[in-house]
């Protein structure tokens, strides 16, 4: 049986869109190791799989927590020094790989005799590390995601990002990542201020000269340089038609039912009422990006909105970062929770209110909810075009909506009967892919392959 590695990102999420994926190939005998830093520790062996630590120096454990807390409560100066001293901990990190003073990871995936390597990409930048560092040490890897956005470009639009430059696009997203919420003030000074502490030059060495990667399999111009297969946990139909992404297998969207919920006082829901489920996610980049007091302001509109007809009851998963009593005129048929067990509540939803991550809108058409969209960040507005495209539900701009227009699309879908036909239809074809386990067929046709080399 094969030793099978993990990559994940301190990101939650990432993490749950493995879990199907790793506790078959476990059950099939593979050993499975997740490799990150120790911030994911805690997540990972809950789930009783061995984690495999790395870089505390750079990122010790509470790293990403106190990162998170720092973007949402500094401003101004303070939040760009912070910015700045992350730079300098990810230069130290680049520093330290290129002269081989630091071989941390590298003899980690070679003490276990790593048979393939699957790095999650959310973290793009971080990825590409880890990439660069499995290829020199002659490791069989793959790329793992869920989001479009970290899948290489359509064919029509390669052409286009080879134009670009590095600084334009495989820094611009590590930038992009880690910047976007600043001031407006800041971005347009981000080149000024922040944007050259990066080597290009050292980055570019670090993945031809000390990893010895060949030119031809190498591409700044994309979020993640060296060319490897792409396995997309996400089926393709949610794909835009004629979106051929060269080495992108499809697999299905790899829902793991049996994760762990928040728990939830289920003597509450009126069996009598329409349920609509409500969630921006749980990580910080929503409130981020909107601020809390915006958050908040959306959720009061929802709340509201549904206040007007009796006939629904509402569930909001308002998330950690905010305090549930902070909410005001909170009727009898809304209840306020900071997580909510997503998957038992979307299984009995008639419609859900989302920000559009991909990882809840997969779950939607799981299940057969219709969509209310109202995209924020990251890849959200792409996936919201997919959602409008296929006409699996309603798109709106979160910046400017009202308890009145959120009714009216909660009206429109409601009355919309083409619209749960086709999500009927979408559901099962869910259903029929996720139950062919392509993703888990892909690994061991890859493991065989490498037997035969």
């Amino acid at each position: 049986m094969a030793n099978i590695v993990f990559y994940i990102s301190f990101l939650q999420n990432e993490f749950n869109s493995t879990l199907k994926l790793a506790k078959t190939l476990k059950s099939l005998g593979h050993k499975i190791f997740y490799l990150g830093m120790l911030d994911s520790e805690e997540k990972v062996i809950k789930y009783g799989f061995s984690f495999l630590p790395i870089l505390e120096k750079w990122f010790p454990k509470g790293f990403y927590q106190e990162e998170d807390y720092n973007k949402l409560n500094f401003s101004g100066l303070r939040l760009l020094l912070e910015y700045r001293k992350y730079t300098k901990i990810i230069n130290s990190l680049i520093y330290s790989l290129y002269k081989g003073e630091n071989r941390e990871i590298h003899n980690v995936i070679k003490k276990i005799d790593t048979d393939l390597l699957l790095i999650g990409t959310s973290c793009s930048f971080e990825a590409s590390l880890i990439a660069f560092i499995a290829y020199e040490c002659q490791i069989s890897t793959i790329y793992l995601t869920d989001m479009f956005t970290e899948l290489p470009p359509p064919k029509k639009l390669i052409q286009q990002e080879k134009n670009s430059n590095l600084s334009n696009n495989f820094l611009k997203t590590f930038y992009k990542y880690q910047f976007q919420n600043w001031s407006k003030a800041f971005q347009r000074n981000l080149g000024w201020l922040i944007g050259r502490t990066l080597d290009e030059d050292i980055i570019r060495k670090l993945a031809t000269v000390k990893s010895k990667i060949p030119l031809e399999l190498l591409d700044f111009s994309i979020n993640l340089p060296l060319k490897l297969p792409h396995l997309f946990l996400c089926p393709e139909e949610l794909d835009f038609p004629d979106s051929f992404r060269e080495g992108c297998y499809y697999a299905e969207a790899s829902i793991d039912l049996q994760r762990e919920e928040p728990s939830f006082d289920w003597s509450k829901l009126n069996k009598d009422q329409i349920l609509i489920y409500c969630s921006l996610g749980t990580t910080g980049e929503t409130f981020e990006t909107l601020g809390i007091k915006k958050v908040k302001q959306f959720f009061q509109n929802v709340i509201d909105a549904v206040s007007l007809k009796k006939e629904y009851q509402l569930i909001v998963s308002a998330s950690d970062h905010i305090n549930v009593e902070d909410f005001h005129s909170v009727p009898e048929n809304t209840i306020i929770v900071n997580r909510a067990p997503q998957l038992a509540l979307l299984e009995k939803a008639s419609l859900a209110i989302i920000h559009g991550g991909v990882r809840t809108i997969k779950e939607c058409i799981f299940f057969g909810v219709p969509m209310i969209v109202f995209p924020v960040s990251s890849d959200q507005p792409e996936n919201a075009e997919r959602i409008e495209y296929h006409r699996l539900g309603v798109v709106g701009n979160i910046k400017n909506t009202s308890a009145n227009l959120i009714m009216d699309f909660i009206e429109k879908i409601e009355n919309d009967f083409l619209l749960k036909q086709r999500l009927e239809a979408w559901k099962k074809k869910f259903r029929e892919i996720e139950y062919s386990e392509k993703a888990t067929k892909f690994i061991l046709k890859i493991l065989e392959q490498n037997k035969c080399i």
